[in-house]
Formats: structure tokens, C-alpha cells, sequence
């Protein structure tokens, strides 16, 4: 199909590199948004990237140099750095630290977070070997003084060693160097000038902040993802422009922000996650927009179920996360997941137990009924034994689903080992990963002390929409949004966010220090201006959101709170205490607070904000409540809850008009992903092509 434009449009690009399919979302000057989905190429992602474009090109009746021309905001998420990092594909990294403290990587927090679970557990193995690490002469005290002086000629001998044993990149954390930096600056200056070919981090630069394991495990993993993303972002970006594109590239990060691929090259460490984030930032965009401020959105892709959490209009994120059991300091959008998408494959135990991933058949060679030599059996070919897929239909009729091979497979592996009929193999499939994506769903709400049923659940993904309405059955949840954007929906939310530049500076205040504290944001906020004017962002489209890391004197854990941004007053600060109060009590339990004790600022930060182009959701035709016009046929599908195939109605999602209704149980087909309506439920579509579903006593 090729959409003829009587004169050239300015396109918004937002593309996902997932571990199945690469995504792509295409926004014209209408705000007429645009999905396209191509297979991921796992051994060179970027082939998959650029058959998006070209079939996206296609579309538009443009040649590729002259679409990407035309492109004023090209956005992309990667999965280049996780995947390097799980796979081991990481450069041979040294680390100097200060002298007296090479273990401090090693000893991490001695194995405190496994105590609580099993107090015989082995460590983990450390993210680069002992003999990898050197040690330097240098000491700056607590306050930023020196105490004892770099001695260049000795690290200088170090830096050579490291070379020596075949470094790719280094990384440099030295004591308290978030206060006087001088000795991390000078020695990277030392090994750009001696050896420009080595990637070097420091973590002054990356994570100024106090946490001395943490520090030092941050910048170690930014420098082992170094040179490998550098290699990739920046042939994707020549490439890119090369082709004809003439705007940045843009990079998705981890703390829901976009960043210019030559400074995301140069902070690996902060694309972790990037992918999934983007989804999270379009449930936000999408919750906003249809008035619904609490949200759990759930991601079922090919490979990996996703959990994030909305509250009140805004995604829960933190500081620290956790990467290869090591604790890391780099702002994250809080994204809960585990194994569990449409490629993941079905096992029997020893004990004659049937499980559910973690192991998936990505992209190559795929579930079974791809045809491309898979053959385990997964998810999606369970759902297709169960009537949940059209064979015909997948990707809109791109690609055609082989069913005699997913049952051949299904059958060999599941059924016959546990002694069922192949519907009941394939039917046992769906319900544990059912069950594996609603306990997940649990993990981010109730073990948190949030009850999934106050929230409304946004699904997303290729396979989301087939799963989404058991989820919220077992949970409770009384109201699920299936959007139009819902196959490519994390592309659209890259397309829908801005440039976000993070700072971050460990120092020890109270609270009547105003002024102290001001300064410090300013000097942080003018660093960030200065980056968004480089990169042409104009200063009416700038803009700051402020935190602060509070806790009681004398305690380890801070808690992060929003800051206003104007010049702090007295009263602001009584606001920020009782703020500081409500969440500390929502955390540990009613009455732990103790309103005479000092409350002690740990650490500034600010995100520093260039506004982009974003897509306006646009208000389609209102239909009336009769949904036939856009069904297609029906076909068998079986439900668990009938034990049966019943025979439902199939619609085409892409023909139903504002206000149509849809009582299950039905299927409702786009081009990338289903919808399967359970029986008692309905469906209604709201002025912006989205499923609004309900079980069918609610009113709608």
C-alpha cells in the first residue's frame, strides 16, 4: 500500500529496536501517526532499522534519501548495550581506583542483598578481574581538599600496564572525587593524550555522586560498554545521514529522556532499559490524554514481559538499579521484567512440570510456526493451536504462520511427555504464562503496598492485547486500554519524548541552608542550558524539573523528593519536610517518623529539559454503537473458562468507528498485533481508536 502526499511532509520518527521486531512509528504534519514493524536482524540490528525506514519510505511514495530528508526528529531506542552486557560482548576494561582500595569493586555490599534468601549463597563473579585493577597515589579528603597529590609519574606506569594486558577502555574512580574532581580530570586528560584509541570514563563525570562501590561499578560497566556502543551508534548515525538524514539522531535513555547519539556513545551505561522505557513514557503520554492518571502499562513483546507503574500521572523511577547482580547509580525509569513474550519457550521439567521461558526463540529462528527452523514450542504458538491468531493475518498478512508445525511441535514436547491432548497442552502454556505476567503485576503494585484494582491497565506489544484481559481478570483490575499504537507503542512514546539531560551533586546540607543549595542547582541547570543551546534547542523550549535525596541524620537510605524550581523560601522547605514526612511514612508504615530529628539533603538533581516535537492524538469520526460494518468473519477460539472452542465473531480493528461497541467473546485483528475479548467482557472504541475494555456489568 503506498499513500500518495501531493507535496512533502516533515515526518517524527520513533523507532524500537526490539529482540523480535524493530518498530516504527511515523508522525506526519497532520499528527497522523503511522505503524510499520519489521523482523529484527539480531547479528546487525541496524539492517532491521533501515527496512523499517525503507517500507515506511514506501508508504509515503518517497524514495529513502528523500524521506529521511524530510525527517525533523529521527528518535530511536536501542537494545544494543543490554544485549551486549547479558551476552558478554563487552571490551577488556581496567579500572584505577585509589590506592588502598582496589577490592572495593569486589567486595561490592559483601553479598547483603542474597542474606535475607539463602545465607549460603555464592558471590557473584566480579564485572572485571582483580589483576585488571591498579592503584593510584592521590587522596582527596571528604570536604574536595587534597591531601595527598596525584603522582603523575607513577599512574602514568600504571595507565601502561593496563595497556599491556590488552585494555579496550578504562575506567577511573577515585575516593571522594564528586567533590574536587582535579585528580580524575587530570589523569583522563593523561590517557587521552598517550592513548586516544583507549575509551576512558571517570566517575566524576558519570555519577558525582556519594556510594563509593556504586560509583565505581557505573563508570566500570559505562567503559566496558564503551567502545562497542561508540562503534554502533556512530555507524548507525553516518549511515543515517549519509542516506540523507539531516536531523540528530536521538537516543533513547534510560530516565525516559532522548539524548544526541554522540553524547549517548560516550555514556553507554545510560541506555540501559532504553527500549522498554519508551513504552512507559507512552503510557503516560497516552494516560494524560485520556484522563487516566493511575496505570499499570504491561509490555508482552517476543521476548520479555514489562511492568511499569503510573501514579497520579507520573512513572516511578529511581537512582539505583541493579545490572549483572551489580548496584548501579544511573536515573531509571522503574521497569519490572521477566521472561515472558510470545517467543518464549515451553518445557517440561524433571518432575513433570510444565514451565514457561525464560528462554526465548527471539527473532531467529523464531516460534515454531515461523517456519524459519524453530522447533521448540512457544507462546504464540500456543495461541494460534487456540484459535487467538489468524494464520493469514499476522503482520497484516506479511507473514504467514505455519499451524501444522506448531502443533507438531506443541504436541512432541508438551503433550505428549505430560500425558494431555494437544488443546489442553496448548491451553496449559497460555495459563502459566498467564499466571508468570500477573504475579509480575503483583510484584510492581501490591508487594509495594499499591492495589492493582485502584489502577486501569494499559496493554502494549505484539502479543499484550492477546493476554491482557486473563491479566487483569486474575488481578482484578476493572478497566483495560488496548491503544491504536499498541503494537509499536514504545516507538511512539521515543517519538513523544523530549532531550533530558541528567546532573546529580553529593552534598551533605540541611534544609535551612537555601542559599547553598540554590547555587548548587543553578551551577547544575546553566551546565544543561549550555548542552540544549548546542544542541539548538531554543530557550523558550527549555526547562528544569528538580529533586533532592533526603534522610534522617544518621541513617544510610535516602528518599527522593520533587523540589520546586524557584528560589527556595523558608516555607518552601516546610513543604519539602512535610513531603519528605508522607513518603517516608507511605515507605516504612504509619508513626515512623520522628518530627524533632534533623532531616539532612544527600544529594541534588536535576533534569534539565528540551522540549521536541510530540504527537497530538487526533480525534477520529464518532460512529454509533453498531460494530458490524467492521466484522469479518468468525472463527473457533478456545477460552479456558468455556473448556471449549466457541465460534466468535472476528473484526477488523482498522474499520471500527468512535463509539462502536464489541461484546465478547470476540477477536478485534490490527496489522501487528490481536485482541482477544473474553467472554463477559466488552469493548468500546473511544475517539481516539482505542479499546476501552470492561467486563459487561460495568457501565461503559
Amino acid at each position: 500500500m503506498v499513500c500518495k502526499i501531493g507535496r512533502v511532509m516533515k515526518f517524527n520518527i520513533g523507532i524500537d529496536i526490539g529482540g523480535t521486531f524493530t518498530d516504527g512509528v511515523v508522525i506526519d504534519e497532520k499528527n497522523d501517526v503511522h505503524l510499520f514493524k519489521t523482523p529484527t536482524v539480531p547479528h546487525n540490528p541496524a539492517i532491521g532499522l533501515f527496512n523499517c525506514v525503507k517500507k515506511a519510505a514506501a508508504y509515503f511514495g518517497l524514495a529513502p534519501d528523500n524521506f529521511l530528508g524530510n525527517v525533523d526528529k529521527f528518535a530511536v531506542g536501542t537494545t544494543i548495550a543490554t544485549n551486549a552486557l547479558i551476552q558478554g560482548n563487552v571490551a577488556s576494561t581496567g579500572l584505577i581506583t585509589t590506592k588502598g582500595f582496589k577490592d572495593a569493586l569486589l567486595i561490592a555490599r559483601e553479598g547483603r542483598e542474597y542474606l535475607p534468601i539463602d545465607i549460603h549463597c555464592e558471590r557473584f563473579p566480579p564485572l572485571i578481574p582483580r589483576r585488571m585493577i591498579e592503584e593510584a597515589t592521590e587522596r582527596v579528603d571528604r570536604y574536595g581538599q587534597i591531601v595527598t597529590p596525584l603522582n603523575a609519574a607513577e599512574t602514568e606506569a600504571t595507565v601502561e600496564r593496563l595497556v599491556a594486558k590488552g585494555c579496550e577502555s578504562i575506567a577511573v574512580s577515585f575516593l571522594w572525587s564528586f567533590q574536587n574532581p582535579v585528580h580524575e580530570r587530570r589523569l583522563l586528560e593523561l590517557i587521552r593524550k598517550r592513548h586516544p584509541e583507549i575509551f576512558i570514563s571517570i566517575s566524576s563525570d558519570l555519577a558525582p555522586i556519594l556510594g563509593e562501590y556504586e560509583r565505581t561499578a557505573t563508570v566500570v560497566i559505562n567503559s566496558m560498554l564503551g567502545p562497542i556502543l561508540k562503534r554502533n551508534l556512530e555507524q548507525l548515525s553516518n549511515t543515517l545521514h549519509k542516506e540523507g538524514l539531516k536531523a540528530p539522531l536521538l537516543i533513547m535513555q534510560s530516565n525516559g529522556g532522548l539524548v544526541p547519539a554522540e553524547d549517548a556513545s560516550l555514556r553507554p551505561v545510560t541506555l540501559l532499559n532504553s527500549g522498554p522505557v519508551g513504552g512507559v513514557v507512552a503510557s503516560r503520554f497516552l494516560g494524560r490524554s485520556l484522563n487516566y492518571p493511575n496505570i499499570i502499562g504491561v509490555d508482552m513483546g517476543g521476548t520479555s514481559f514489562d511492568v511499569s507503574l503510573i501514579t497520579q500521572g507520573e512513572f516511578s523511577s529511581s537512582i539505583e538499579s541493579r545490572v549483572n547482580n551489580h548496584n548501579i547509580y544511573v536515573p531509571t525509569v522503574d521497569v519490572y521484567s521477566i521472561g515472558a513474550g510470545g517467543g518464549s519457550i515451553a518445557w517440561v521439567d524433571m518432575g513433570r512440570v510444565l514451565k514457561v521461558g525464560p528462554r526465548s526463540a527471539g527473532a531467529d529462528p523464531g516460534p515454531a510456526c515461523y517456519g524459519r527452523g524453530g522447533n521448540e514450542p512457544t507462546v504464540t504458538d500456543a495461541d494460534l493451536v487456540l484459535g487467538r491468531l489468524e494464520p493469514e493475518y499476522f503482520l497484516g498478512g506479511e507473514m504467514l504462520l505455519d499451524m501444522a508445525r506448531a502443533k507438531s511441535c506443541i504436541e512432541k514436547s508438551i503433550a505428549q511427555p505430560l500425558g494431555l491432548d494437544l488443546i489442553r497442552a496448548a491451553a496449559g502454556i497460555s495459563q502459566v504464562v498467564d499466571g508468570a505476567m500477573a504475579e509480575a503485576v503483583r510484584l510492581m503494585t501490591v508487594r509495594k503496598g499499591m492495589d492493582p484494582r485502584d489502577y486501569v491497565l494499559i496493554a502494549f506489544g505484539g502479543a499484550g492485547p492477546v493476554h491482557a484481559v486473563t491479566i487483569a481478570q486474575e488481578l482484578g483490575i476493572k478497566t483495560i486500554v488496548v491503544p491504536y499504537v499498541a503494537t509499536v507503542q514504545s516507538a511512539f512514546g521515543i517519538a513523544a519524548s523530549d532531550i533530558i539531560h541528567s546532573f546529580a551533586r553529593t552534598e551533605l546540607m540541611g534544609l535551612d541552608e537555601l542559599e547553598r543549595i540554590q547555587e548548587r542547582y543553578q551551577e547544575m541547570e546553566s551546565n544543561g542550558y549550555a548542552l540544549l543551546q548546542k544542541e539548538g534547542i531554543e530557550a523558550n523550549n527549555q526547562g528544569t524539573i528538580r529533586y533532592a535525596d533526603m534522610r534522617y541524620l544518621g541513617q544510610e537510605h535516602e528518599i527522593t523528593i520533587a523540589m520546586p524550581f524557584r528560589r527556595l523560601t523558608k516555607n518552601d522547605m516546610e513543604e519539602i519536610k512535610k513531603r519528605f514526612e508522607d513518603k517516608y511514612q507511605s515507605l516504612y508504615g504509619s508513626g515512623t517518623i520522628f518530627s524533632k530529628a534533623t532531616i539532612e539533603v544527600v544529594t541534588l538533581r536535576v533534569d534539565v529539559v528540551g522540549a521536541t516535537r510530540k504527537p497530538i492524538l487526533r480525534r477520529m469520526e464518532r460512529g454509533g454503537t453498531d460494530s458490524s460494518p467492521a466484522m469479518i468473519g468468525h472463527r473457533p477460539v478456545f477460552f479456558p473458562e468455556a473448556e471449549e472452542f466457541l465460534n466468535i465473531a472476528v473484526y477488523d480493528g482498522e474499520r471500527l468507528a468512535g463509539g462502536n461497541l464489541i461484546d465478547g467473546p470476540a477477536i478485534i485483528q490490527y496489522r501487528g498485533t490481536t485482541t482477544v475479548l473474553n467472554p463477559g467482557y466488552r469493548a468500546k472504541v473511544d475517539d481516539h481508536r482505542s479499546l476501552i475494555i470492561t467486563e459487561t456489568a460495568n457501565e461503559l
